[in-house]
């Protein structure tokens, strides 16, 4: 017998889980553990299924967790699910073969075809899991750009980048990333609620107004494990002229705050600015890629 109990979901799991996957991914880069409030109103929408979320314990401890979640059928009909390999804290890491195959048994009872997950160096243990578990590349995802702050350029422009002012610009960027960006309109909401409760963390939010309108927003805070790495958003911009501005001011800002590293990760529709960032001096770190096993 295990002398591990695997248990799916409950709402009362959420702050141990916080807690073992920062644990568990504090040498990772460029990956920040969702922290226990963010959780909990993913895990709390329609539809969530709470068997796509396990646990491992050891007595009453919580010391390892797996997610996936059913993705929507796609127009080949294949059935896919996105499972994210095991956090497991120091000392417990046969976990991770436990929870993989207790996830997958869960996932084949639904009907599941095909599981796909993130993989690369930069992700540790990732790449070590995709082969023991015989997942094979199916394509590239997100790329990490990263900078020592000391090194990175910032450019001189005439457009004006200012604070955001919630009073002023939230209702504005709620509409850009519900109506442009496609978040859920919960999910904007919770995001520039968690930015206006931590603003240590969430230390550079500019925008660029024209005729007050947002045409252009800016987002860099602090890494989870380090205070002097920052981490960029994307860019929001409408005009390929905001780009340098946006960039540029931010990249002042955390130098003044006393930055000594930088990253950022491409991604869909932002593979294509690789060059226009490392003409700031940023240069790719890493990458992280799909990989896919039919199950």
């Amino acid at each position: 017998m295990s002398k591990y109990e695997i248990k799916s979901y409950q709402e009362s799991f959420l702050e141990a889980q916080e807690k073992v996957g920062t644990e568990a991914t504090k040498d990772w880069r460029g990956f920040g553990q969702t922290p226990a409030a963010q959780l909990k109103q993913a895990y709390s929408r329609e539809g969530f299924d709470p068997e796509t979320k396990l646990y491992a314990f050891k007595g009453d401890e919580m010391v390892a967790f797996l997610t996936s979640s059913i993705v929507p059928e796609s127009e080949d009909g294949i059935k896919r699910a996105n499972l994210e390999f095991a956090l497991c804290l120091p000392g417990h890491e046969e976990c991770s073969d436990l929870l993989f195959e207790k996830a997958v048994e869960n996932l084949k009872e639904k009907g599941i075809q095909r599981i796909q997950t993130r993989v690369g160096d930069i992700y540790k243990g990732t790449v070590e899991k995709a082969k023991k578990h015989e997942l094979n590349y199916s394509r590239d995802l997100y790329i990490l750009m990263a900078a020592k702050v000391k090194d990175l350029s910032a450019e001189e422009s005439e457009i004006e980048v200012l604070e955001f002012d919630e009073s002023r610009d939230l209702e504005q960027m709620l509409k850009i990333f519900v109506d442009e960006l496609g978040a859920s309109e919960e999910y904007a909401k919770a995001n520039f609620e968690r930015i206006a409760k931590d603003k240590e963390t969430f230390a550079i939010h500019m925008v660029i107004r024209e005729d007050d309108k947002i045409v252009g927003r800016v987002l860099a805070y602090r890494s989870q494990n380090d205070p002097k790495e920052f981490n960029f958003g994307n860019l929001y911009y409408v005009d390929d002229k905001y780009f340098s501005p946006l960039l540029s001011t931010a990249i002042s800002k955390i130098k003044e705050l006393g930055a000594e590293k930088t990253s950022l990760f491409l991604y869909g529709d932002t593979l294509p600015l690789e060059e226009k960032y490392k003409s700031f001096g940023f240069s790719q770190s890493g990458k992280i890629d799909f990989y896919e096993k039919e199950i």
